[in-house]
């Protein structure tokens, strides 16, 4: 660490423990600013055109500052740091924070605060003048203002104007920093709070180079990285990226942005401006939030991977779809800042499912969250999930297909007295069922065999849970697979788990294709499979449904009749499966059956 001996105005070198006292200066760089290499001339001769800068005029007074204050030694970030050499420079940017930490003092010189203490200035002028500050708007000075312990205010003259604890309240109310953070001693550190509310501190401020909005956040938010000019943004994706490899803070991803025509996003934000908080909200829980119990930090777990942020088991909620919006889910981000949509404390992301295990964020915008305003959310529930984060407009052309020829299983409802009756034990693969549509999704995955176990009736006519499987296969024996040609068999239980799977005998094929093998041949295409289980005679049909504005997907369709008189209830859910199964067919009668759907075009 270099260090300006405030007697003699010369650099001395410095390293480890054997690091003096020392001040230090925060201010906005301006015109005549005197760099490293200038500093060093006036080491070795006098030099008038660097002295008479008003740089050096800053370095001056900042010495004598220092000196009267019993300071032997002093630092400055103009002179202080040889910017041509890339190690040093990272060097410095990775401990800046600390070393403004370690100071003794730090004077914070406003060049444009011009009020002359001895005018004695109300405290509305104050509080003007002071707001106008361009210290409070550069990014670096962000840092300058949290680190030191006792920092010091002083005006155009070189007058001490306040210190950061007794300013603490007009501080805050400027930069949106919560007092007892400003506070000396502080009540809170900074570490307490979570990364989006760090970031959000620094979304309205600025940098000269795009780099440093986000070096400039390096010891806030307590991570190292090097640096590499010239990358613009990508700065601050690298920037997340290490502290997603730090932190299991999920608020990382608590922000608010614009998205693609598709209504997709990415999962990391492109510049801290996205972290910007409402003035509204300036006095908001944001400002006492300190974390979360230790339990729910160590239960959240998430990771980088090249294609994104992946959730070994991510806890997940879900909202049917709307007439005009298709179904979402919502992921819980354990954040309680109010700029941040979500419904009461809860804050969340709006993720679609869009194949095997991976998701895409949504744009929550106010249209959207208007009209899921009253939908109910289902309970938690559990799933890997890897977030995409790279949309180039090649990948997203390809998501916007999400849902074609998907898998959709629909059914007759039976009556539900008292409580609900899970029919569907499991689907799998986990990963390709879209669970809020009950539905496989074909378009990105490469499976051709799936299966459902369904439960059939309810609690009065099959307390036993008496299952069957449905095995849909994905094209025909061909070897291209083909998901506009599906079909679907039923199988008993008996069966299904009557197949022993062993190397020797599965290879490289899955249970549904050693079970399809199993059964016999459905006379023609127009005959459906069927069982009778739990006094019902079950059937299942296939259809591909195409329709205006829309995906082309396959119906799979349950019909059953009662082999004794049972009464039909349907709740809402289940009423609706039956009118869309009825407009379908025109009819309620199930008699359209297929056991097969495919593409006209492909025969």
């Amino acid at each position: 660490m270099l260090l300006i001996n405030t007697s003699t105005l010369l650099l001395e070198p410095f390293y480890g423990d054997e690091i003096p006292p020392y001040a230090i200066l925060s201010h906005t760089w301006a015109d005549g600013e005197v760099s490293f290499p200038e500093f060093m001339q006036l080491s070795e001769t006098k030099n008038d055109r660097i002295t008479s800068k008003a740089g050096y005029l800053k370095i001056s007074a900042t010495c004598e500052r220092a000196r009267n204050d019993g300071h032997c030694y002093a630092w400055i970030d103009t002179c202080c740091i040889d910017k041509t050499s890339s190690a040093e420079l990272t060097e410095a940017i990775n401990s800046m924070f600390d070393w403004y930490r370690q100071s003794e003092v730090c004077y914070v010189y406003l060049n444009d605060f011009m009020l002359d203490t001895a005018d004695v200035p109300s405290r509305e002028q104050f509080d003007a003048e002071f707001r106008k500050c361009h210290w409070f708007t550069r990014g670096w000075c962000l840092q300058e203002l949290l680190a030191p312990g006792k920092l010091r205010f002083f005006n155009q003259k070189w007058q001490e104007i306040g210190t950061k604890s007794k300013l603490a309240q007009l501080i805050s109310d400027i930069t949106g920093v919560p007092e007892t953070v400003l506070w000396v001693p502080p009540r809170k550190d900074i570490q307490e709070f979570p990364i989006a509310a760090r970031i959000s501190w620094i979304a309205k401020r600025r940098t000269t180079r795009i780099e440093d909005m986000s070096y400039s956040l390096l010891g806030i938010l307590n991570v190292n990285m090097p640096m590499l000019y010239g990358e613009g943004q990508k700065a601050f994706l690298r920037l997340q990226e290490e502290i997603i490899k730090k932190y299991n803070d999920l608020s990382v991803f608590a922000w608010n942005g614009k998205a693609s025509a598709s209504g997709f996003m990415p999962v990391l934000a492109p510049m801290p401006s996205c972290f910007e908080i409402n003035p509204s909200d300036k006095h908001s829980s944001l400002r006492r939030y300190s974390g979360r119990q230790l339990g729910d930090r160590l239960s959240t777990q998430f990771s980088l991977t090249n294609q994104g942020v992946f959730f070994p088991s991510a806890k997940l909620h879900y909202q049917p779809a709307l007439p005009d919006y298709r179904h979402h889910y919502l992921l819980p981000l354990n954040y309680s800042a109010p700029s941040f949509r979500g419904r009461g404390k809860q804050r969340y992301i709006l993720l679609q499912k869009v194949g095997p295990g991976l998701f895409i964020r949504l744009h929550d915008s106010f249209d959207r969250m208007k009209a899921f305003q009253k939908t109910q959310f289902t309970g938690v529930f559990s799933e890997a999930v890897c977030i995409l984060n790279s949309l180039p407009e090649p990948i997203i052309r390809q998501l916007v297909l999400w849902e074609r020829y998907a898998v959709r299983l629909r059914w007759k409802p039976w009556a539900k007295p008292g409580r609900r009756y899970m029919h569907i034990r499991t689907a799998q693969p986990r990963g390709s069922w879209d669970i809020a549509a009950n539905q496989f999704l074909l378009e990105m995955a490469y499976e051709r065999h799936m299966h459902i176990e369904f439960v059939p009736g309810n609690y009065d006519s099959n307390p036993s849970f008496k299952y069957f499987v449905l095995v849909i296969q994905v094209g025909d024996h061909q070897p291209q697979r083909d998901p506009a040609m599906v079909s679907a068999r039923i199988v008993s239980a008996d069966i299904w788990e009557g197949i022993t799977i062993t190397s020797s005998s599965l290879g490289f094929r899955r249970r549904e294709s050693l079970v399809l093998e199993s059964l016999p041949l459905i006379k023609g295409t127009g005959d459906a499979d069927s069982i009778s289980l739990a006094g019902y005679d079950i059937s299942v049909s296939v259809q591909l449904v195409t329709e205006p504005n829309e995906q082309p997907y396959h119906l799979v369709y349950l019909d059953w009749e009662a082999t004794t008189a049972l009464p039909v209830t349907m709740g809402n859910e289940d009423a609706d499966m039956w009118l869309g199964r009825r407009a379908l067919t025109g009819s309620g009668d199930g008699k359209g059956r297929l056991t097969k759907s495919c593409n006209p075009q492909n025969g």
